[in-house]
């Protein structure tokens, strides 16, 4: 569920850039992206719910825990992708330097733009996640799938 959540954000964010660069003549659309890129951070995210994570939070205000979750495994997985960046170099045969070099490359300005929609990708999820906790287990998914009023 975790991987669906980011390739669908993931895919929709890459929707709208291709869209934007193709009214400017460029073609884009990189969804095989998305997928490999979802497929990585739900598996940096469930290890971070496997160390509990965030969860020293519970029995604070709802939306607190939400914010403080959802930047934290911000944080988490952005460490981990420039991690695996480097990895993925020296596996083939790049320099050290040159690992750590490529993980640097980009503006801070779009390393901040990055780790904001990382964050705001989150804010969902951690919502209904944190939400889920206080209902109680399967609560929230009967809420969801029972029919509305």
């Amino acid at each position: 569920m975790i991987f669906l959540y980011l390739y669908i954000s993931f895919a929709v964010v890459i929707f709208y850039r291709s869209a934007v660069l193709q009214a400017e003549g460029i073609a884009f659309g990189a969804y095989g992206f998305a997928f490999i890129k979802a497929l990585v951070l739900a598996k940096f995210m469930m290890l971070g719910h496997a160390a509990r994570l965030g969860e020293r939070l519970r029995g604070r205000r709802l939306f607190v825990n939400v914010f403080y979750r959802a930047a934290l495994f911000m944080l988490l997985l952005m460490a981990f992708s420039m991690i695996e960046e480097a990895v993925v170099a020296l596996l083939h045969g790049h320099p050290t330097a040159e690992a750590i070099r490529a993980m640097a490359d980009g503006s801070l300005r779009e390393k901040f733009a990055y780790a904001l929609l990382l964050w705001v990708i989150l804010l969902p999820y951690f919502g209904l996640r944190v939400l889920g906790e206080v209902l109680g287990k399967g609560e929230l998914k009967r809420i969801f799938l029972s029919r509305a009023a």
